[in-house]
C-alpha cells in the first residue's frame, strides 16, 4: 500500500480506477491494488440488480416531458458523494436512485417528481447488541416518525474491533414500518442478512429516515458497539 499526498490538481481522491483504489484513513490518503470483484449471485445481490433494472426500464419508457421534469428536479436537489461534497445528479440517475429503493421494497414507481424535500436526519441513535436474553435493537430520536417515514438501516459485522473504515462493507438490511417508534428490534433482520454474530464482534450501523412515498433518504448517522450476551 502506498501513501500519497495529492497536489493542487487532485485535492482528494476516492474510488476505483481500473485495478487501483484511492481511499483515506486516519493516516491520510493512500493508494492500493483493488481486488477483483466477485459475483456471488446472492439473493440480496440479485434483488438489488432487479430493483435497478426495474427503475431503469421505467425511465426508458418515460416521455420527454417527464424526463425534463426529473432533470429539473435533480438540478435543484443535490446529494452528497462519498467525499461529503454536494453534487447534482443527472435526471436519470436521480430517478433510478429513488425508485430503486422503492422497487426493492415492492413499492410502485413514482409517477412524478417529489413535491417535498428529503426528510430530516435522526437526532440520535443508540444501539444495543445483546444476543442473549437482552435486547438487540436501535433506539432513536425523535420518535415516533411521521406517518410517511420509515427507519432505513445499513450494517456490517467486524471481527477485528480495531477496524473503523467500513464503507465498503455496509449493506442495507432493515426498513421499519411507517411511523415507527423507538426502539426498533433489528435482531431477526440482522441475523437473516449477516448470520448470528458472536460475542466480542463489532457491529457498525448507519441509520436514516426513508421517505416511503418518494424514496428519498435523510443524511445518515453512524453508531457501533460490541456484541454481548446475558
Amino acid at each position: 500500500m502506498a501513501i500519497m499526498r495529492p497536489g493542487p490538481l487532485a485535492g482528494q481522491l476516492s474510488g476505483r480506477v481500473g485495478g487501483i483504489v484511492f481511499s483515506r484513513n486516519r493516516g491520510g490518503d493512500y493508494v492500493r491494488n483493488g481486488p477483483s470483484p466477485i459475483n456471488p449471485q446472492s439473493s440480496y445481490q440479485v434483488a438489488v440488480r432487479n430493483a435497478l433494472s426495474i427503475a431503469s426500464s421505467f425511465w426508458d419508457d418515460m416521455g420527454d416531458s417527464a424526463r425534463a421534469a426529473w432533470k429539473g428536479w435533480a438540478s435543484v436537489n443535490p446529494v452528497q458523494n462519498r467525499l461529503g461534497e454536494s453534487i447534482r445528479l443527472q435526471g436519470n440517475a436521480a430517478y433510478v436512485a429513488l425508485n430503486a429503493r422503492k422497487a426493492a421494497l415492492g413499492h410502485p414507481m413514482l409517477a412524478g417528481t417529489p413535491t417535498r424535500s428529503a426528510p430530516g436526519a435522526l437526532l440520535t441513535i443508540t444501539p444495543t447488541f445483546n444476543i442473549g436474553a437482552g435486547n438487540f435493537e436501535l433506539e432513536f430520536t425523535a420518535t415516533p416518525l411521521l406517518d410517511e417515514f420509515k427507519i432505513w438501516i445499513l450494517g456490517c459485522v467486524i471481527t477485528n474491533v480495531g477496524v473503523s473504515f467500513v464503507k465498503n462493507r455496509l449493506r442495507h438490511f432493515y426498513t421499519s414500518a411507517s411511523a415507527a417508534s423507538s426502539p426498533v428490534n433489528i435482531e431477526s433482520a440482522f441475523n437473516a442478512r449477516f448470520g448470528v454474530p458472536s460475542v466480542g464482534q463489532k457491529i457498525v450501523l448507519l441509520a436514516g429516515v426513508f421517505d416511503n412515498t418518494y424514496g428519498m433518504l435523510s443524511s445518515m448517522l453512524r453508531c457501533e458497539g460490541v456484541v454481548v450476551s446475558t
